[in-house]
């Protein structure tokens, strides 16, 4: 496998969509083979492009085993009719809608990621507090018998909780999602990733909008979080903000 093909299915894996298509129509065309024209099926913009890589690629090798059956499993052996292909130099459009081949996340598994996620920064946050002093005093104060006293400490505790827990969860949200690609401890534990809808990666502004600005507005009332149960691409607010997707990660098959 040369090194460009090699580095297309990195980019597919990633989520890279645009990158990918980039990489495939140079090597589509400086070597046309079957492996690339499958590869190329992988990235296609819509379902009419995917069977056409797909066909080239068994033109030129009626024996790849992974075109073969992906092209079965679209349609029937008897409707397969080659059909003209696009210039491979032509500028390739962003898609609108979220590449075939991704799998949205289930609303249910991205509940108990957020959950996962929230007791971390939970730790995180009272370990700032325990160092920063604001327990200790609050400790001191349970420890006495005067009631307002005790009134007036829990109140400057949650005063102190408050912007120490937003801060903590931003940071741990965005370091995380900025240098794993989309993830988070609680979405590597259930294999989900975030990904911006034409399929590439996050970026940090990205990350700060979705899990800063767009957290806070998705918590009134939880109506933002709420909302993805009803919507078509299951984003919630946050989601829509920042114009990203939470999806599976997905085992792909491999051209040899």
């Amino acid at each position: 496998m040369s090194d460009r093909l090699a580095e297309i299915e990195r980019a597919l894996d990633g989520f890279r969509m645009e990158d990918a298509r980039e990489l495939v129509a140079n090597e589509l065309a400086e070597n046309p083979s079957a492996a690339a024209f499958y590869l190329a099926a992988q990235a296609a913009l819509n379902h009419g492009q995917r069977v056409e890589y797909l066909e080239k690629a068994l033109e030129l090798d009626p024996a790849h085993q992974e075109a073969l059956d992906e092209l079965a499993d679209i349609k029937r052996p008897d409707m397969i009719k080659p059909e003209p292909l696009p210039a491979p130099a032509k500028p390739i459009e962003t898609p609108a809608a979220p590449p075939p081949q991704i799998k949205l996340a289930p609303l249910s598994k991205r509940f108990i990621a957020i959950v996962i996620d929230g007791l971390i920064v939970g730790i995180f946050s009272f370990a700032v507090l325990f160092a920063a002093g604001p327990f200790a005093a609050l400790s001191d104060a349970m420890a006495s018998t005067d009631l307002e006293a005790i009134n007036a400490a829990i109140a400057q505790f949650q005063s102190d909780a408050l912007p120490v827990n937003l801060f903590v969860s931003a940071l741990y949200n965005v370091v995380l999602m900025t240098l794993f690609n989309g993830q988070t401890l609680g979405k590597m534990v259930f294999g989900m990733r975030v990904i911006k809808k034409n399929g590439r990666r996050i970026s940090v502004l990205d990350a700060l909008l979705r899990n800063v600005l767009g957290y806070m507005v998705s918590q009134i009332f939880l109506l933002g979080y709420i909302w993805a149960f009803a919507d078509g691409e299951k984003q919630a607010w946050h989601d829509k903000m920042a114009g990203t997707l939470v999806v599976e990660e997905s085992k792909r098959l491999h051209s040899v």
